[in-house]
């Protein structure tokens, strides 16, 4: 089988043209997101999957483009980053992420801070990140509404796939030393109640007859029934039991972002089918006092108890402001996450948990052809990713 590198001039010709001509993509070794396939070949037309399976067992074109590579998956889904409203250059006029005047930022959305054009973009898709889910940032107690967008376009309408697919709650530290001295929740008790009051108050809102406009309310609404997720940012297991209540009460159950001591009831969180966003695995222990029990061993220990797990990068305080979610994911392996279940909460997990599976998440016929493409194991520091598609086009290719 000649090697990728062979192939690279055929690729960066294709960059421009290959989602509109016939491609098949053929791998040693084939991650699906569902299975493990070797030997495997991928055929693409206009975009999309056209079919997979063995390659002995696959017929295309003869004039087809091939492309050869040891390893394919399916384009990576960020579980939750604030990339595209938080920039490379960590001032404040590219960060957009903490909207810190209000505890209450329900009506707040990520779109209406969402930039193309961010540097950080092709950053993290040269990494393999096809699909992010934004989400704004831990200072809120309720901070705002998500969406999910693709890795290319020139304008959000292009990247744009859901504008508005949950709201994050935070949790725990970050909120008390923002609004302690402000006159706003100083303790993880008034953090609590003000959340709960401000969901009783949207049900009440929403069961009057015409209640009138109310961005923070409506929102919240759309959460207590069932429209958006509930996303609440958590490290502490005492706060992850805190969202479980808060979601119980209200008839909803919530999505666990962080969730660095997760591990520690991850058997409670597997009976209530409780979604965890592990971020980041390489979390600092040391960096503050809710995160000291942190375990390299998180996701391995939760996905041994049947958590349904999804990585995720969020946010750093340094530049370039985020992670790389393959290398999170490697040390996620390196301390017993089995591959095949790294690659899913890379992939098939977070497209679930987003409602896009339909669309993304997996190698499977009839999908946007979103793929990443290795010289050799994913999980390998020595591999290299040497191509993304996304939507069926090169839109990164490794330069020697």
């Amino acid at each position: 089988m000649r090697s990728f590198l062979t192939l690279a001039a055929s690729a960066l010709a294709l960059a421009g043209a290959a989602s509109a001509q016939d491609m098949v993509v053929l791998a040693d070794k084939l991650f699906t997101g569902d299975a493990v396939i070797d030997d495997a070949a991928v055929l693409i037309e206009d975009g999309r999957i056209s079919g997979v399976g063995m390659a002995d067992d696959m017929e295309w074109d003869d004039d087809a483009e091939v492309m050869e590579v040891a390893v394919a998956t399916p384009g990576f889904i960020d579980g939750r980053t604030v990339v595209g409203i938080n920039g490379q250059y960590n001032i404040d006029a590219d960060q957009d992420a903490d909207e810190d005047t209000d505890p209450n930022g329900a009506e707040l959305r990520v779109i209406d801070a969402y930039n193309p054009y961010e540097e950080l973009i092709p950053y993290v898709r040269r990494h393999g990140v096809t699909t992010m889910h934004v989400t704004p940032g831990d200072v809120n107690p309720i901070a705002g509404q998500s969406a999910v967008v693709k890795t290319g376009g020139d304008i959000l309408d292009d990247a744009l796939i859901s504008p508005s697919v949950g709201v994050l709650f935070n949790l725990g530290e970050t909120p008390k030393a923002v609004y302690g001295g402000k006159g706003g929740p100083s303790t993880r008790m008034a953090t609590a109640s003000m959340i709960r009051a401000q969901l009783h108050g949207a049900k009440a809102w929403a069961d009057k007859e015409d209640a009138g406009v109310d961005l923070e309310k409506q929102a919240l609404a759309d959460v207590l029934s069932g429209d958006k997720k509930a996303i609440f940012a958590a490290h502490r297991s005492d706060d992850i039991m805190t969202a479980l209540r808060i979601g119980a009460e209200f008839g909803f159950t919530p999505v666990i972002a962080y969730g660095t001591e997760a591990y520690l009831i991850a058997d409670t969180l597997a009976e209530q089918d409780v979604t965890v966003l592990v971020t980041p695995v390489l979390g600092r222990a040391a960096g503050r006092n809710e995160t000291l029990n942190a375990s390299l061993e998180n996701a391995a220990i939760l996905h041994d108890a049947g958590v349904n797990i999804v990585f995720a990068t969020h946010q750093e305080g340094y530049v370039p402001k985020t992670r790389v979610l393959l290398w999170e994911a490697a040390i996620a392996v390196a301390n017993g996450l089995p591959d095949e279940a790294a690659i899913s909460a890379m992939t098939t997990a977070p497209a679930e948990m987003l409602g896009i599976s339909d669309e993304t998440g997996s190698i499977a016929e009839g999908k946007s052809a979103d793929l990443v493409l290795f010289d050799g194991d994913p999980f390998e520091y020595v591999s290299h990713v040497e191509a993304v598609m996304l939507g069926g086009e090169v839109v990164h290719q490794r330069e020697e």
